[in-house]
């Protein structure tokens, strides 16, 4: 994602165009350390599970969260103003619908997981 903030620039006739920049490598290889470092970091608040590794995820998390939104949101000043609130409106509905299925999902894997037996619990024998 950060790489497309080098390489978004206003064309000819005012519309949004594409660019090569040798800025977007060093960008791009910014966010591959950051992703590896989220996941480095996920992984590390998995398997010790302490307090001051889920701090690290939660904010770790929210960083590349504004990361992620403002790289995604920066291209937007390149729409034209009459176009714009179009625009607005469908990113708007498009992250209503991803959410709307992204709460489908989550309440899917808990509706599933509801029947498992705890970690520490046996499976109760079937009773004929």
């Amino acid at each position: 994602m950060l790489g497309t903030l080098a390489i978004f620039e206003r064309g000819s006739h005012g519309k949004l165009s594409l660019r090569w920049d040798w800025t977007a490598i060093p960008l791009v290889l910014i966010g591959l350390t950051l992703g590896l470092q989220f996941w480095k970091t996920l992984w590390h608040a998995q398997q010790y599970n302490t307090a001051s590794s889920k701090a690290r995820l939660k904010a770790i998390s929210i960083f590349l969260g504004l990361v992620a939104l403002v790289s995604f949101a920066y291209p937007i000043r390149y729409v034209q103003s009459t176009r714009r609130g179009e625009v607005l409106w469908g990113l708007g509905l498009a992250i209503f619908v991803l959410s709307g299925f992204g709460f489908l999902i989550w309440k899917t894997i808990q509706w599933v997981n509801a029947n498992e037996p705890q970690d520490d619990h046996s499976e109760p024998a079937d009773h004929p």
